[in-house]
């Protein structure tokens, strides 16, 4: 019997057709499970390359940094990593063809963006306790807008009292010519009672060159209160503008303590009236005094005649002849100014005064503990990564992040009280500062300290009626009962002015020492009397302090410092100082080749199992990124 292959054949069809299909089902699953197996490699190869962060920099500052000069080191690093995967990849067979770097972002890009977010990172996990919150940020900043915006206000109208002391000294010195010329006036009337003609002209030119400086003086006077006014006029304009950042009280208290400026600019506009009219005056007393001296010549000459002549003749009348010079003598109206000089005790004022040049001119001597040796270290700025900052690239942050950069700058560098021994030691004064050697950087930190310390010491004694009291009491004895009456007032704001800075002296020399000062002061940790504040205006001594436990250490001080500041330049000279460090072990580190993130592209070359053809390979595309 005979049998026919149609089924065979048509089975073999089938059957064909049914193994295409699964075949090309278990290709489709291979290729997309090979894709997947790329994500993964890919994203495990960045977990690897990124687990290779900087030892030495975690071990110093807790900070995560991948080192790659490069992008093409980085994406050869990458291709590294994912061969291992790539090799065990079995039937997912498949090889790395090439990799792109899409995106690298830097610890020195955007204003130092990626570094503040590392320390964020760090801070976040409460290794620092008892921070403060928002609310209390807002406050402590609003304390220390006040306490800059007073130091500068006082600072202004202690200005304007010197300004007025000195013109004071200006009226002093236009009443003493003209006392001397009433002394002149008296002498060479003297003269003429005893008919000494040539004693007569010698004493009436000296009276016409006492008079010759009256005009200068008077034109620097003139110019003393012009200058005085205007500068007044300055301050009462920022005052004016000011007045937000000062609470209630602090903005009444100054303003009653600083009207007195403006009286006394006003009353000394009356003075000014009667002192601008003397030049005129001495031109005029001039004229009289050339008569005199023309009329004593003639009576010489009278005299001298009538001994020639008349020798049998009894002589002149010389009482009558005299007595003619005398009468155009007695016509000389010298001007007695009806005021008083206001300084009645320029010592006491010049000793105050002398306090600002001791803190101006020797401030480190004042306040560094004795036996201090200021640290010599020099920063070189070579490749700093501030050297390569733009302005305006970073992004401001809140007010609770710059707390927490500060206190992690307080517990990671090292400054002034450090007892770590570095070459360069002052490295929180430095972000604060930027110069490039310790002592310039110590002086200036220690400067702008004394100024916040200023500035609420201040405030404490506009606060403090028997403070002020105990001031306008010894502006009463440098003024005295004379004089214009709101210059004691003036007088007694720059004491208070004085105090503060007298009192801030003392603050930061026992925060230079590890003692604490109180932030905000009471009447139990104030520290100077007056008596304390002339004594270290004449000798140039800096008297003891009282330590306060409840108080802020230096290295608080020097946090407020960074509050205050500008966050991107502290965010790069900390970059400088992470490099300056690690560059003492490893010395081509730079912070510009640290990678926070990284966006890689690969593209890898997979073989068909099923298919072959012409061209058995397909490309596939992997992204991947990783942040620390």
């Amino acid at each position: 019997m005979k049998r026919s292959g149609q089924i065979t054949v048509f089975f073999s069809l089938v059957l064909m057709c049914i193994f295409s299909l699964m075949c090309g089902l278990l290709e489709s699953a291979r290729t997309a499970g090979s894709r997947y197996y790329l994500k993964m490699a890919a994203d495990s190869a960045m977990d690897s390359l990124f687990s290779q962060y900087h030892k030495e920099v975690w071990d110093q500052y807790r900070l995560f940094f991948l080192e790659e000069k490069d992008e093409a080191e980085l994406e050869e690093a990458w291709k590294d990593f994912m061969e291992p995967y790539l090799e065990s990849s079995g039937w997912y067979s498949m090889e790395i063809e090439n990799a792109e770097a899409l995106q690298v972002y830097r610890m020195t890009d955007q204003g130092g963006k990626y570094l503040k977010q590392d320390i964020l990172d760090y801070m976040k996990y409460g290794i620092f306790e008892n921070l403060t919150d928002e609310t209390g940020a807002e406050n402590l900043l609003t304390q220390l807008k006040e306490a800059g915006t007073i130091k500068n206000l006082s600072g202004a109208y202690s200005g304007h009292t010197k300004e007025a002391v000195r013109l004071e000294r200006a009226f002093q010195d236009i009443s003493d010519s003209l006392r001397k010329q009433k002394e002149l006036w008296q002498a060479a009337a003297s003269e003429l009672g005893s008919y000494n003609g040539p004693g007569f002209r010698r004493k009436a030119a000296e009276l016409e060159q006492e008079m010759s400086r009256i005009p200068p003086l008077v034109k620097a006077y003139g110019k003393m209160a012009d200058q005085l006014k205007t500068k007044w006029k300055e301050s009462e304009a920022a005052m004016s503008q000011a007045q937000e950042e000062l609470s209630q009280e602090v903005r009444d208290t100054l303003r009653e303590e600083t009207a007195c400026y403006e009286s006394y600019i006003n009353e000394d506009g009356e003075r000014r009236r009667e002192i601008e009219a003397l030049p005129e005056k001495m031109t005029q007393i001039k004229e009289i005094i050339e008569r005199a001296k023309e009329r004593s010549v003639e009576v010489e000459e009278i005299i001298s005649e009538w001994d020639d002549d008349d020798e049998e003749d009894d002589g002149p009348d010389e009482d009558e002849l005299w007595g003619s010079v005398e009468e155009i003598w007695q016509k000389i109206p010298i001007p007695v100014l009806p005021y008083s000089n206001g300084v009645k005790d320029p010592e006491k004022q010049k000793i105050l005064e002398q306090v600002g040049g001791f803190v101006q001119s020797g401030l480190m001597k004042l306040v560094l503990p004795e036996g201090t040796e200021v640290s010599k270290g020099i920063l070189d700025f070579t490749d700093f990564p501030s050297a390569s900052r733009q302005e305006g690239q970073a992004e401001i942050g809140g007010l609770v992040e710059r707390i927490l950069f500060q206190e992690y700058c307080g517990s990671f560098l090292t400054d002034f009280l450090s007892e770590e021994d570095k070459e360069v030691k002052y490295e929180l004064e430095y972000l604060i500062v930027g110069k490039n050697t310790d002592e310039e950087n110590l002086k200036k930190a220690v400067g702008d300290i004394l100024m916040i310390r200023e500035g609420m010491n201040l405030i404490h004694i506009l606060s403090d009626r028997q403070k002020r009291d105990e001031a306008k009491a010894l502006a009463n004895v440098i003024t005295g009962s004379a004089g214009l009456l709101p210059l004691a007032g003036v007088v007694a704001f720059f004491i208070m002015s004085v105090w503060a800075l007298g009192e801030a002296v003392i603050d930061v020399k026992m925060l230079l020492e590890g003692k604490k000062a109180a932030f905000v002061k009471t009447k139990e940790t104030w520290n100077l009397s007056l008596t304390g504040l002339l004594e270290l205006g004449s000798t140039g001594s800096c008297p003891e302090g009282g330590d306060d436990e409840k108080g802020m250490d230096y290295e608080g001080y020097l946090k407020l410092l960074l509050f205050i500041g500008n966050e991107e330049i502290h965010r790069y000279r900390l970059m400088d100082v992470i490099q300056m460090n690690i560059c003492r072990k490893q010395q081509d580190f730079r912070m510009a080749h640290c990678v926070y993130q990284a966006e890689i592209k690969g593209t890898a070359n997979a073989r068909h199992m099923f298919f072959g053809g012409r061209d058995p390979y397909y490309r596939m595309e992997v992204r991947t990124e990783k942040a620390y």
